[in-house]
């Protein structure tokens, strides 16, 4: 009798238990079983090649392991920002929305699993005219001084290359190879002030020398828009030469861009005025002195 007596307090033991059980469960993050299982929820989504976002953003990794390069290729993955897309889906566990997509519409919401499954449409996508970095090939590269240029003539077999850690980022085979100091121009990733990849086109200046990068057809937006850094490695010391990058359209100089160390990856637009809605030529040129240690990156578009 002195035991059975308090038999009764197993059952709110069991009930917090099980509420404990609840939480933790939960709580826990999805396993990389649940995301192979949500694959197909995700692909159904899918429609019009939307931007994946995932929420929180720590869970990418096992994301992109599931939903492989089909679902979440590099220019998505590693993008500038969200303001081009039209519409994304965001897979979400956790409850934790992605901040990225904060004043998007929410065309649709289900669950499944441990997720929230949520198709947004951007109120006011941007309209991209012309991609540069998707379009580096075309570009005219080459190593200028007052006494002339040496061109840096497109390759499709250079030296790959991958410096590990602590090292140079990725460098292709396919780039504009120039002699002056061995550099290039060329599509990578880099990774900014938050450890977050970012696709872009790796032009570090050679010492002396301004780096000219230049399109001669391009269909010209009212401004020009872009981002640009130096890997956060190499910049975060704050101890190296400022980057300048100066834009010109169909000749003329728009502005200049000035990117210092800790600036991380830092936005710049440029009207391009007369040239609004035209075919003129538009040309990128990065110089810094001393260039030594200046790997800059940037991507660009018109719009």
């Amino acid at each position: 009798m002195g035991v059975a007596k308090f038999l009764w307090l197993l059952v709110p033991s069991l009930g917090i238990a099980e509420l404990g059980g609840h939480f933790y469960f939960s709580r826990r993050p999805a396993s990389p079983s649940e995301w192979n299982a949500v694959r197909p929820a995700v692909e159904r989504l899918r429609k019009k090649s939307e931007l994946i976002v995932i929420a929180p953003d720590w869970a990418e990794p096992n994301a992109r392991a599931a939903f492989g390069d089909s679902l979440m290729p590099i220019r998505d993955v590693a993008r500038p920002d969200v303001s081009a897309y039209s519409r994304a889906i965001e897979v979400s566990t956790l409850g934790v929305a992605a901040p990225e997509l904060t004043g998007w519409k929410v065309a649709s919401e289900e669950r499944s699993g441990k997720f929230r499954l949520r198709v947004l449409e951007n109120p006011s996508p941007a309209h991209v005219v012309f991609d540069f970095l998707a379009r580096v090939q075309e570009a005219h590269v080459a190593d200028q001084t007052i006494l002339g240029e040496a061109p840096c003539p497109w390759t499709t077999n250079a030296r790959r290359e991958a410096g590990g850690l602590h090292g140079e980022q990725a460098f292709p085979a396919e780039r504009h190879q120039c002699s002056v100091g061995s550099h290039f121009v060329g599509v990578t990733v880099v990774e900014d002030e938050q450890w977050k990849g970012r696709q872009c086109i790796w032009a570090e200046p050679a010492q002396g020398y301004t780096l000219s990068i230049r399109w001669d057809t391009v269909a010209v937006g009212a401004a020009i828009v872009g981002h640009a850094t130096l890997p956060w490695w190499w910049e975060r010391e704050k101890r190296g030469t400022p980057v300048e990058l100066e834009v010109l359209v169909g000749g003329d100089s728009m502005g200049k861009f000035v990117h210092r160390d800790g600036d991380g990856w830092k936005g710049f637009r440029f009207a391009t005025g007369p040239h609004a809605m035209t075919v003129t030529s538009v040309e990128f040129r990065v110089r810094a002195s001393p260039a030594r240690g200046r790997s800059f990156c940037f991507q660009a578009d018109t719009r």
